[in-house]
């Protein structure tokens, strides 16, 4: 029976080799071990679906934890964010301080045989005064050396009335009052055009930035070679190559194709080929359009998907003249768009002039579609 499989192909799973992040976890520990006066302590990681946000705020956590810190980790994407925070922070400010949920005597049993013992009603809904909830249970873990850590994902899903609260909270207690509450926050590059954009939440403008982009080929190497290695296999040099090549560097398809590598090995132990590689790649690309490239195309406008279907005809990169005279417009009316994309991350510009798809599997994918042969019929 071959050893498990060792990759993790689940969104906000954390890969068993973070590669290629090096720089930015040597950051966010010194952000921590510095403290408030750090610009990384509290910072955004923005980046597209696929690309390790989630991984990264894993990775923060735990960069904490070994030091000793509390974390809160919450998601954006439903209401309730400050309620959320506010029972986390309750619950480790009672860990603690056990004193703080005090018990009384509620009773004797003339006839029976014990004592009853009641805790004091709950506390009011804490939310209600959330910044003085965490300065206490900042005020206590500075008291140990430590601090209290707050992690939010995606953010670009989060109600803006609440974001602005908790940044004006988490502004006033870091920033101006200097406690060890750090924040690190995920979110889709469209945060840029949103909660960036206007005034509605200053602290998140204020936060660092760290764009999460594509893993170099080293870095993905070594992503799906040592994962193999610790589990008793061993994969022959080209065909890592070949698998490297096949990622176009996105973190959720490097954990693809480590996953259906594996699996398509007949004994991964006894040494994984070119062919088991391939056929790793071919369920890897079947499953990046549904997990990945599908949600991105429906967020698109309908002109940006008219743009990326033109650049489809093309088996490599496509010259924005071309891309102009197909669609029959101005260079200068694409321009919008090819920021929008690039910003996106369905596209990148590998030299002047030319655009090219940032994952190669995306052309191929498009072509399959229904919206490509519509396309097409309809081109003159």
């Amino acid at each position: 029976m071959a050893p498990r499989n060792p990759f993790a192909p689940t969104f906000g799973a954390s890969p068993p080799v973070l590669a290629g992040r090096d720089a930015i976890l040597a950051d966010v520990d010194e952000a921590f071990e510095t403290g408030p006066s750090h610009p990384d302590f509290t910072t955004l990681f923005i980046g597209v679906r696929g690309s390790g946000k989630t991984a990264m705020l894993n990775a923060t956590e735990d960069l904490a934890r070994e030091k000793g810190w509390r974390t809160i980790s919450v998601d954006a994407t439903t209401p309730g964010l400050l309620d959320r925070i506010a029972r986390a922070a309750e619950q480790i400010a009672d860990e603690d301080d056990p004193g703080r949920s005090s018990v009384h005597l509620a009773g004797v049993k003339v006839m029976g045989s014990g004592i009853d013992l009641d805790h004091d009603p709950p506390l009011p809904p804490p939310h209600r005064d959330l910044r003085r909830l965490l300065a206490d249970v900042a005020d206590g873990l500075a008291a140990n050396g430590t601090g209290l850590l707050i992690t939010i994902d995606e953010l670009h899903s989060t109600d803006h009335a609440e974001i602005r609260e908790f940044g004006a909270i988490v502004q006033h207690i870091t920033r101006r009052e200097g406690r060890p509450v750090a924040f690190a926050g995920a979110a889709l590059p469209e945060v840029e055009d949103t909660l960036l954009k206007g005034s509605e939440a200053t602290f998140l403008q204020r936060c660092s930035r760290t764009q999460i982009d594509m893993i170099d080929s080293r870095g993905v190497a070594r992503a799906i070679e040592e994962p193999i290695i610790e589990r008793g296999g061993r994969i022959d040099p080209a065909a890592l190559a070949q698998a490297v090549t096949a990622t176009s560097g996105y973190a959720f398809m490097v954990q693809l194709v480590g996953f259906y590598t594996w699996k398509a090995a007949h004994d991964p132990t006894a040494g994984i080929t070119a062919a088991d590689v391939e056929r790793g790649i071919a369920e890897a690309e079947s499953r990046i359009g549904r997990l990945v490239l599908g949600p991105m195309w429906k967020s698109l406008s309908e002109m940006d998907q008219r743009f990326l279907l033109a650049m489809a005809e093309d088996d490599g990169p496509t010259r924005i003249t071309d891309l102009a005279a197909r669609l029959d417009v101005k260079q200068n009316y694409l321009s919008v768009y090819r920021s929008r994309l690039l910003r996106s991350g369905m596209i990148m510009s590998p030299r002047r002039g030319q655009l090219d798809f940032a994952h190669h599997a995306t052309r191929q994918w498009l072509r399959d579609g229904d919206d490509y042969r519509r396309y097409r019929d309809a081109r003159p």
